[in-house]
Parts: structure tokens; sequence; C-alpha cells
């Protein structure tokens, strides 16, 4: 017969276990948030009840003058204010998960790059499917927006960023003897005379980098190393092209570049025969946002023909739809059917990969050179 008090003891620790296995199931765990899309006449009426929109917005996804048109156009077709905030594409996923963190939410949408959506918004379920009518239109498209996430939905391309890889400088390399393919930037004549942002750090390096190495290989990207000159900032290789400093920059950005062109700097793209690179930016649909329908109606908005006739042409890109003139940019930068792209994979924008491909452009570029 057992002692009562080893009977107690029994019951203490059993006691012990199913208040801790209570206290495992009360830890906080990201909920998967329920899908509100609903029918868009629905959504639209109590859009127009909440009567505003928080867009947060890196400079190069929203610029300026499309903030304003897109503002108007929206506001006079709907009757919602949009109050947008422009922020470094580094800056905007912390800010959002501080928000989510402490309760005090603010922002619906986001324009950013892929890598804040899969470090550091999606693991946290921070993130809802897109599931917007107008992009699932049959047909319209150069690029499908969500083929980056073509099962979940929760991040969509927002326009074609065909960067043309090469800005070279026109009076300085006469025509025939103009780079046309990523093998000719080894000839030895090019080097010290190549600039580029570094691939190390985010932005235009690190997306050219991401968009090119699997295709041109890192035996390929270690002789590049040898030929070229790294600048730190963003704007700073086209501008050292349209100065001469150098003769040619990869993978400027096309929203300088075209700013250049139209001042009359001696400059232009080339898209080398491998193909254009296209850089990740894009649209997430923010969960337990403030205006939940006014960000649903938006989104809808922006993809359709109306929304992107607007943005391609403020913000000076190529609309994903077939159906939205170019003509408002430079031949140079135009896409046409069939074009090469090379463009990052999906495994290398997940969980840690953006950070490891970092390190590596900065061993090839930075430290092995």
């Amino acid at each position: 017969m057992r002692h009562p008090s080893s009977r107690l003891m029994t019951l203490a620790a059993i006691f012990i276990l199913l208040l801790a296995a209570v206290n495992v199931g009360l830890r906080p765990r990201p909920a998967k948030a329920a899908n509100p899309w609903g029918p868009m006449d629905a959504i639209e009426k109590a859009a127009r009840g909440e009567g505003k929109l928080v867009v947060y917005a890196a400079p190069g996804h929203m610029g300026p003058r499309a903030q304003r048109e897109i503002s108007t156009r929206f506001s006079e077709k709907y009757g919602i204010a949009i109050d947008w905030t422009s922020l470094s594409a580094r800056d905007i996923a912390p800010r959002v998960l501080a928000e989510q963190r402490t309760q005090q939410r603010v922002v619906d949408v986001v324009m950013s790059g892929i890598a804040g959506n899969y470090t550091t918004l999606k693991p946290k379920g921070y993130v809802l499917p897109i599931l917007a009518p107008s992009t699932m239109e049959k047909d319209v498209w150069w690029l499908d927006p969500a083929s980056a996430l073509p099962e979940d939905r929760d991040w969509l391309f927002i326009y074609m960023t065909l960067t043309p890889s090469f800005f070279i400088n026109t009076e300085l390399i006469p025509a025939g003897e103009r780079p046309a393919s990523y093998k000719d930037l080894l000839n030895p004549k090019w080097k010290g005379k190549i600039v580029m942002m570094t691939p190390a750090r985010g932005g235009a390096g690190s997306g050219w980098f991401r968009a090119t190495y699997r295709s041109l290989g890192l035996d390929y990207m270690k002789a590049l190393a040898k030929q070229i000159v790294l600048a730190a900032k963003v704007n700073d290789p086209p501008d050292m092209v349209a100065r001469g400093q150098y003769l040619i920059s990869i993978g400027a950005t096309t929203t300088r570049g075209l700013q250049l062109m139209s001042q009359g700097a001696p400059v232009n793209f080339i898209h080398p025969k491998e193909g254009s690179h296209l850089t990740t930016q894009g649209v997430s649909f923010v969960v337990n946002s403030p205006h939940p329908n006014a960000a649903m109606l938006f989104i809808n908005w922006f993809y359709s023909k109306e929304g992107q006739d607007i943005y391609a042409v403020a913000n000076e890109v190529i609309s994903l739809r077939k159906d939205v003139s170019q003509d408002h940019l430079p031949a140079a930068i135009r896409y046409s059917a069939g074009q090469p792209l090379m463009m990052p994979t999906t495994e290398d924008q997940q969980g840690n990969r953006p950070r490891e491909l970092l390190k590596v452009g900065k061993e090839i570029f930075e430290v092995g050179k």
C-alpha cells in the first residue's frame, strides 16, 4: 500500500504537468488571418465609410508625382484620401513589425521589396493574400503580378522594373565600341572604367546581383569584380557616368537614368544580349490594417487598366499590363514580347537567403577583389 504522501506527490506532479500544458497553449502564436476578400461592391461601400488609406512606399515604388496623381484620381472616384509615407525599403518592414507588435497599427498597404516581406512580415503572419479581381484578369499581363508567390499571393509585383543593365556615356564611347553583352565588360580596356552600387548592401546593387548571378555564374562575378569600381549610394553610378568619371554603370536605376537623359546628359541605356534584369518591388496587404476595405479597393483599382494608365506614366515605369502604353518611355527601356529577362528566383528571396547573398556579394566584390 502506497503512503498517502506518495499519492499527494503524484497528484501534484500531474497538476504541474497539466498546468504546463495549459501555459504552453496560452503562449502567443502567429494566427492565421481570415481572408477578408468578398464582393467588390460590398468592399467599395465599406471603403467609402472608412474614408482613408495609409500607404508606406519606398520612393522608387511610388514617386511624388505618382503619389499626387494616384491620390487625386482615387479620391475623385471613391471619396477616399490616401496618406502616403515615403520610407527607404530597409525601414518599412521593421516599422510594420513594430506596429503589429505594439498593436499601434497605422499602415494598410506596403509598397516595398520582397525581401522584407519574406524575412520579416510573412513569417510572422502579418500579410494577407491579395485576391483582387483585377489581378486575376486573363491574357493582359507581361508578367503575372503573383508570379513570385503564385500560391500565397501575399506579395504582388508592382511594375516591370526592367533595368537595361548597362548605362553608358554616349560621348565617351563611340557607337561601334559600346558593350553589347556581359562578356564584353571583361575586356581589359574597361578595367577601372565601370562603376556600380555595391551588391553587399540592399538596393540597386543587391537587386542586380540576385537577378543575374545564377545566369552569369559566380566565376563570372569574380572576374567582373576585378574590372569595376564600387559606389555606396544608389544615384552615384549614373551620376558619375553622366559626369564622365566612369564610362559604364551596371544596374543603374532607370528613374535616375531617365532624369539625366531628360536633362540632356550624354547618356543612354543598353540591353545586354543575355537579358536585362528585373528587380523585385511589390505590394503587400497588411494584417489588421485600420482601413482594410479601402486597402482592398485601392489594390483592385491600382491593378486595373485605369490605375495602371496613371501610374505607369507618373512613375515612368513599364506596367505589368500589356494594354498600357509605353509611349511615355524612351525606346531604349521599353519592353517587347519575347525580350530576354533575368529575374531573381523565389528561392533566393526566402528566409535568410537575401542576407546570405549580401554576404556572397561582399565576399566577391569587396573582400576578394
